[in-house]
């Protein structure tokens, strides 16, 4: 086939992602241009633009095919393909992703699955057979808030829908300055509350916790915890997958908590 070199003038700053895989033989010019021999043909069909479309990152396409998985199984009130999700989450736990306490979201996460760990209490909880009778799933998950005061951090598991929930809330705090996951957190539980109806009753809970942020996204993030929970309501090594509320439950409104 006949080959055609072609000059595009491009200019390349320093911040331009590096061009892969094209399937061409690229070289920079010391004038900023860009020399690319291509075959004549794919001038005809419109093949220059395609080279400079960007594609999914293999990160990026795993974290889509997750929250695709983990949703849809959310909804169907059914367990995901094990062998997928576990893999995934592997994947994207070894990503080392940058940490922005900005993006790791307001607002509540719903825990979607759960491995590494025996079945934590609360996930027991609100996935009993029971709950099936209900017209939706019950939500778990948690909130985590930043502020200038510190962090605080609001557990959060529904047993019959909002109308009978329970809570526990404390403080969290970096433990270093790292900037990309895992990021390590230490936990503090200070209270927590059972609410019936309108009526709302303390619990008499509390202790510390460790946890670890694996992976995080303005759509999905993975932790850890590193230590059993105070009252064993979950223990050591268990991962958790939460996405946004919204994604998974849209209709859900939040109680008062």
């Amino acid at each position: 086939r006949a080959r055609t070199a072609v000059v595009v003038d491009v200019r390349v700053e320093e911040s331009s992602p590096p061009i892969r895989n094209m399937g061409c033989l690229c070289m920079l010019r010391p004038a900023s241009a860009l020399l690319l021999l291509l075959p004549a043909t794919s001038l005809r069909v419109g093949g220059l633009p395609k080279l400079f479309q960007r594609t999914a990152s293999p990160v990026t396409a795993r974290e889509a095919a997750l929250v695709s998985l983990l949703s849809d199984a959310f909804s169907a009130r059914e367990p995901p393909n094990e062998a997928a999700a576990v893999a995934a989450v592997r994947d994207l736990s070894s990503a080392c992703v940058p940490f922005d306490a900005a993006r790791f979201g307001d607002g509540l996460w719903i825990t979607v699955y759960t491995c590494g760990a025996e079945t934590p209490r609360w996930q027991r909880l609100a996935q009993s057979r029971a709950s099936r009778l209900l017209p939706s799933p019950n939500v778990a998950g948690q909130r985590y808030s930043f502020s200038d005061n510190g962090g605080r951090v609001l557990n959060y598991a529904e047993l019959v829908g909002a109308a009978l929930h329970i809570t526990a809330g404390g403080a969290f705090e970096a433990v270093d300055a790292a900037q990309r996951c895992p990021k390590d957190f230490s936990v503090q539980i200070d209270g927590g509350t059972v609410c019936v109806g309108g009526l709302t009753l303390a619990l008499p809970i509390s202790g510390p916790g460790y946890l670890r942020v694996l992976y995080t996204s303005p759509a999905i993030r993975i932790l850890t915890s590193l230590t059993r929970s105070p009252d064993r309501w979950e223990d050591a090594g268990l991962v958790a997958v939460q996405l946004p509320a919204e994604r998974v439950a849209p209709d859900w409104v939040a109680p008062c908590v």
